[in-house]
């Protein structure tokens, strides 16, 4: 019998049963209400900067950095980005459809936004994701600026988030080409550190990627110096340097501590990392060259030609990219920062070949 019907007629007893009814509903609402709010809701009250990935992203995006764009193995248009090594240089490609029959087409070769990744010293702030504030780890992993670079105690810490960020693929560029067709469709969370173990403890690092006491040692940490000359003199980094990167530094360990006072090199430097560690983890593919023409294909080693970064956050660069180990003063890095702030997030540029005209 309904509230409504008892009230009418006036008994008592249903009356009861329907108040201790809805009292009880109203006490469970309540307490999944707590709930979710301390594991899952934003916390308004957190100073978490609150990025319109839609707007302010998307109008600051240097789209011009696209190009080149190689067709057949030719360049058809301009850019000031360098094209990699491995890039595919032959005229015709062919790829297997669902039937397994061979199809032909063109090489293709252009940059693209792949991933987006913000690096921030607040846990749990989520800035691409309009501020949010998702309680994923408690504040014990709270991070620090750091003053300087010898002594453990004066690194700083970042946790670091990585978005797909298929760019061209969300303004329907690839409608046609079906260039993206193996790759992520939307925006998406891919990696959070505040779930990872490893991020804020070097010991665990060190014993889960055994290397790093290879890339300790003094013989390798003098060899990043090649890497910071070459990408001094504009050349394109070495890969058979898989610890270093140009002049931003040292990749080892594998973890959210790094030292100096630049925060666009330190941020810099960290996205590069996590871009190796997420490798190393075979969990980011390989899309240059004629051996990933029809399929990306888990790559374990870092090709540091693959990638550009461009920031967008807190103030973008919107007419160019810059290369991995690029010189921060070359790009005016620290100018985009304000002072005494350390929220950045940078959009990641990958170079894709694929076959135009198959599938």
């Amino acid at each position: 019998m309904s509230c409504a019907v008892a009230r009418l007629l006036r008994n008592k007893s249903v009356r009861a049963l329907c108040r201790l009814f809805l009292y009880s509903n109203l006490l469970v609402i309540l307490v999944l209400f707590v709930y979710f709010r301390e594991v899952y809701a934003i916390d308004l009250r957190s100073n978490c900067p609150k990025i319109n990935v839609l707007g302010s992203i998307l109008n600051n995006i240097p789209y011009d950095s696209m190009f080149p764009i190689s067709v057949g193995g030719q360049t058809i248009s301009g850019g000031d980005n360098v094209t990699p090594r491995r890039s595919a240089k032959s005229l015709q490609c062919k790829c297997k459809n669902n039937l397994g029959i061979d199809e032909y087409g063109m090489t293709l070769g252009m940059w693209e936004v792949a991933y987006l990744i913000e690096l921030t010293r607040e846990p749990n702030c989520f800035m691409a994701l309009n501020g949010a504030s998702i309680s994923l780890n408690g504040s014990e992993n709270m991070g620090s600026s750091g003053t300087g670079s010898y002594d453990a105690e004066d690194l700083s810490f970042y946790h670091v988030h990585v978005y797909s960020f298929p760019l061209f693929t969300m303004l329907n560029l690839y409608s046609d080409i079906k260039c993206g067709s193996n790759d992520y469709l939307d925006m998406e969370l891919l990696y959070a550190s505040e779930l990872d173990p490893l991020w804020n403890n070097e010991l665990k690092a060190m014993k889960f990627y055994p290397e790093t006491k290879i890339y300790a040692t003094k013989e390798a940490v003098e060899s990043c110096i090649i890497d910071a000359q070459l990408s001094l003199s504009g050349q394109e980094l070495s890969n058979e340097l898989q610890h270093c990167a140009g002049t931003w530094g040292h990749l080892y360990p594998l973890t959210g501590y790094v030292g100096g006072s630049s925060v666009a090199r330190k941020t810099s430097l960290l996205a590069t990392r996590i871009l190796k560690l997420l490798h190393m983890r075979g969990l980011l593919k390989d899309t240059v060259g004629e051996s990933n023409m029809c399929k990306a294909n888990s790559s374990f080693i870092l090709d540091k030609d693959m990638y550009r970064f461009s920031m967008v956050y807190p103030l973008s660069e919107t007419t160019s990219t810059h290369a991995i180990g690029e010189d921060v003063e070359l790009w005016k890095g620290d100018s985009r920062i304000v002072p005494g702030t350390h929220n950045v997030i940078y959009a990641v540029w990958r170079y894709k070949n694929c076959c135009l005209g198959s599938f």
